[in-house]
């Protein structure tokens, strides 16, 4: 990263940047998943939709505590992008919440910030992709902000991709779906999901059975692609900025940071292809990823 560079101590930040490094050598288990019947859909509604571009997020809802549906669209973007969710004191403003973030010092952020982490968000999404999930949020005051560098190496929130919302105190009536749900479930070790041909459609209960914070980013991988060179891509991407020629494979969401204990819910809708799935949580050479905590499917 150049100049502009965000807190190198947030953790969702961090994440990033180490999205596909530390790892000398990848052993791809292949995996399918499957499920005998559609999900029925969740009951009731509160939903919070995030639009992203170049550089501004548009949100759409008025999200209530409890379960809480999150869009997030990139449908109109051209750049990779993601929706960090940080926890701000009441009454931080855009203007606050930019300047602490771009602060090389780590007390600016501090100021800010509120306790506790937010758990179950949507992951990355490339340009033209989009994902749902499903996640408990708490009522409060919330920033949004976009570490993806842009083509001239700096991240997208000092191009002005930072927003703050807020969670309000009423209840939510939103109950997540249980007929025809996938189980996804994280150990420390590994990622376990069901046999059976993978669903264009799907909804899966993603829950961590593990001892610390684990995440399932899904990646189309192109033909000839291969999870080995979506690594090296990626690893020069966010290291050094986007390399020349096509990537070898799409962001295509998935759902970030689910606590040890934790639960949120997926809702996809992907085309027939080659994917993966990888969680990235931890620090290299000993992190998730290294750890074996990824796989593909097929989607036919």
């Amino acid at each position: 990263m150049t100049k502009g560079r965000p807190l190198r101590t947030y953790s969702r930040r961090s994440r990033v940047v180490r999205l596909w490094a530390g790892l000398a050598a990848l052993l791809v288990v292949p995996a399918t998943l499957g499920v005998s019947a559609p999900a029925a859909g969740a009951a009731g509604s509160n939903t919070l939709t995030v639009k992203a571009g170049e550089y501004v997020y548009q949100l759409q809802g008025s999200p209530k505590a409890g379960w809480t549906q999150i869009n997030f669209d990139n449908s109109a973007g051209v750049e990779d992008h993601m929706m960090a969710v940080l926890k701000l004191k009441k009454g931080v403003t855009n203007s606050q919440l930019k300047k602490a973030l771009l602060s090389s010092d780590q007390s600016a952020f501090e100021k800010i910030a509120a306790p506790g982490d937010v758990n179950g968000t949507p992951a990355l999404v490339g340009p033209g992709q989009k994902t749902t999930t499903i996640t408990k949020m708490a009522a409060g005051h919330y920033g949004l902000a976009c570490f993806v560098p842009g083509p001239d190496g700096s991240p997208h929130v000092a191009h002005g991709m930072f927003k703050v919302f807020d969670v309000s105190t009423g209840k939510s009536n939103l109950t997540p779906p249980t007929d025809g749900v996938a189980d996804i479930t994280f150990s420390d070790t590994g990622i376990t999901v069901p046999s059976g041909d993978a669903p264009k459609n799907l909804t899966a209960k993603v829950s961590n059975d593990g001892a610390t914070t684990h995440s399932f980013q899904l990646i189309k991988l192109n033909s000839p692609g291969t999870l080995d060179a979506a690594k090296t891509y990626f690893d020069a991407f966010f290291d050094t900025g986007k390399p020349e020629g096509e990537a070898p494979g799409t962001l295509v969401g998935g759902v970030d940071s689910v606590a040890p204990g934790g639960t949120a819910y997926l809702e996809w809708t992907l085309p027939a292809g080659t994917y993966a799935y990888v969680s990235t949580d931890g620090d290299a050479p000993d992190d998730d990823y290294a750890k074996g905590l990824k796989g593909e499917f097929t989607i036919s």
